[in-house]
């Protein structure tokens, strides 16, 4: 079984045991939903959501580029001198 696939089993599994604490009032259920989910997004968020947490990445380096722009536009005030010259 590839990586993915073990955090996926894992994942569903604690999904499966949270449900069931909800259901059948276990307290020490809770705490291995707890323990569990803990151990999966310490470990295992990297291979689950590598796709997503890139794409995120990538969002925010294009919107730290516009930022930067417009930063410099406001600093500088080149935007407004060119309005006027219209």
């Amino acid at each position: 079984m590839n990586q993915k696939g073990k955090w996926m089993t894992l994942l569903f599994l604690d999904s499966f045991l949270f449900i069931l604490a909800l259901s059948t009032n276990i307290t020490p259920l809770y705490f291995l939903v707890m323990i569990l989910s803990f151990y999966i997004y310490k470990n295992g968020n990297a291979v689950l959501f590598k796709e997503y947490d890139e794409r995120k990445k990538q969002k925010y380096e294009e919107y730290k580029v516009v930022q930067d722009a417009a930063k410099e536009v406001i600093r500088t005030g080149n935007l407004l001198k060119k309005k006027k010259e219209l």
